[in-house]
């Protein structure tokens, strides 16, 4: 059976792979490795990871060590879903069906008719706010998230108003993570973090505390290097990471509404003259 690997990033999401039988994959972090982890604790050849009848199994190659339950393993038979540490770098292993992987290719196919029938309504769509409800709800379904939303900023980099009509969206009842959305409004970077419960400096924070705040994917959307809104979305339970996938797709979407939102800028300046 196919193995699909998770790699905790530095940058808060998670990288995807998807092997198959036949070969033996080099995990490490030299560029030519099958897996690369761009870490400096992992060694540019750390782990062997190969299939035989149907078993997949994880070989030691590395001085940095692998870790099951806080244990170092040499080597280590893959025989259900398994999370183990390379050197510090969290690791997921997951077996895939057949049914799963075609699951996953026709998620990857409606993704990319996603940012299509996008890019599409946005050459015809006359009405910015349709288009960022569409968006909103897209981002709903692809991420399998509980809550998205669009939240336009001001010049003071200041959040203006939150797009849709839930409750959690009101300005004064607002329950996503301001503090996120803030830090990356000032940083004009994506920030995908999982496990926030883990992070000593969001944990403490009033709104993750109060509605127990999981996982949450904040993606700016850029004009002229200035910052004039954010995708956010989070989840309250299940599912605690954004995959690298996941993140790309919603900077796709990032974009398409930059453009739209500078195209509907530009019409605002001439119909003014």
């Amino acid at each position: 059976m196919p193995m699909r690997v998770n790699i905790s990033l530095e940058s808060g999401w998670m990288s995807e792979h998807i092997l198959f039988e036949g070969n033996a994959y080099n995990i490490g972090r030299s560029t030519q490795a099958d897996v690369f982890i761009n870490h400096p604790q992992i060694s540019r050849d750390h782990a062997t990871l190969s299939a035989n009848d149907d078993i997949w199994s994880l070989q030691d190659t590395s001085s940095a060590g692998c870790y099951h339950r806080s244990k170092r393993v040499s080597y280590l038979p893959i025989t259900d879903q398994k999370t183990l540490k390379l050197g510090p770098v969290l690791c997921q292993f997951k077996y895939l069906n057949h049914h799963q992987l075609t699951a996953l290719d026709n998620q990857n196919m409606w993704r990319q008719r996603q940012v299509q029938q996008l890019s599409h309504q946005f050459s015809q769509c006359s009405s910015s706010i349709a288009l960022l409800k569409s968006a909103r709800h897209c981002l709903l379904q692809t991420l399998g998230c509980e809550r998205a939303a669009l939240i336009l900023v001001d010049q003071q980099k200041q959040l203006q108003q939150c797009l849709g009509h839930e409750t959690w969206m009101d300005n004064e009842r607002f329950s996503g993570s301001k503090t996120i959305i803030q830090r990356c409004i000032d940083e004009k970077r994506v920030l995908a973090i999982g496990n926030i419960q883990a992070d000593p400096s969001l944990a403490i924070q009033h709104s993750v505390m109060r509605y127990n705040i999981q996982a949450a994917l904040c993606v700016p959307i850029m004009s002229e290097n200035n910052v004039i809104g954010v995708l956010y979305a989070d989840n309250t339970q299940g599912r605690q990471f954004f995959t690298e996938t996941e993140v790309k797709f919603v900077e796709s979407f990032a974009n398409i509404l930059s453009l739209r939102l500078l195209f509907q800028s530009i019409e605002h300046k001439i119909s003014a003259l």
